[in-house]
């Protein structure tokens, strides 16, 4: 009886706290940081159309290129990071064809990831004897792992902007921390073990 009531208690934390960060990114998107970090593209139908003649396949380009799986002579290497140093550089998402910006599928992914999420940080709010406000802490902070261990790497390794980052950074942490208040309310605090 105490196993299956964990595990509803469990299931409940992730449902409720990926509904909570799943709405959460919706409203911060869309209201608050709105764009944060993007740009319109100059000439747009120039280089759009450039693209649709130079580029064939789909996928994300780096630039200026080279195949990172080959080997390079020395001379090539040295090429190449002078391209590099004198610039332009970026990346390149590319897809040839249309789709929809938000569609079910999208959604329901999104969803679908941030139960996941919300599974684990419900697992180890679990497991945590400490007051409350630590608990919730643990979870905001998981925020704050995500955007270091992965955003951190769009924003210095690949240039992504410093608002984009900065973006990120703010809807994971505030995100989680709410989403990390409901999660605490859902599962209670084991009991500490007996000395």
């Amino acid at each position: 009886m105490q196993a299956r009531m964990t595990i509803i208690r469990l299931a409940m934390g992730a449902f409720l706290g990926a509904l909570i960060m799943f709405f959460w990114s919706a409203f911060s998107h869309m209201l608050l940081l709105k764009g944060a970090g993007f740009t319109p593209l100059p000439d747009e139908e120039l280089v759009t159309s450039q693209l649709k003649t130079s580029v064939g396949d789909e996928g994300l380009y780096f630039f200026p290129g080279r195949d990172f799986r080959s080997s390079y002579t020395p001379e090539q290497e040295a090429t190449w990071e002078t391209k590099f140093r004198q610039g332009p550089t970026g990346l390149l998402l590319y897809h040839s064809g249309g789709v929809s910006s938000v569609s079910p599928r999208k959604l329901l992914v999104q969803f679908l990831s941030e139960v996941l999420a919300a599974a684990i940080a419900s697992l180890i709010v679990s497991r945590m004897v400490g007051p409350n406000w630590q608990r919730v802490l643990a979870v905001a902070l998981f925020g704050a792992f995500g955007c270091l261990s992965v955003s951190t790497i769009y924003w210095n390794w690949y240039g992504f902007p410093d608002s984009f980052f900065a973006a990120q950074c703010v809807d994971q942490v505030v995100g989680w921390l709410v989403a990390g208040v409901a999660v605490v309310v859902v599962i209670p605090k084991p009991r500490p073990p007996s000395s």
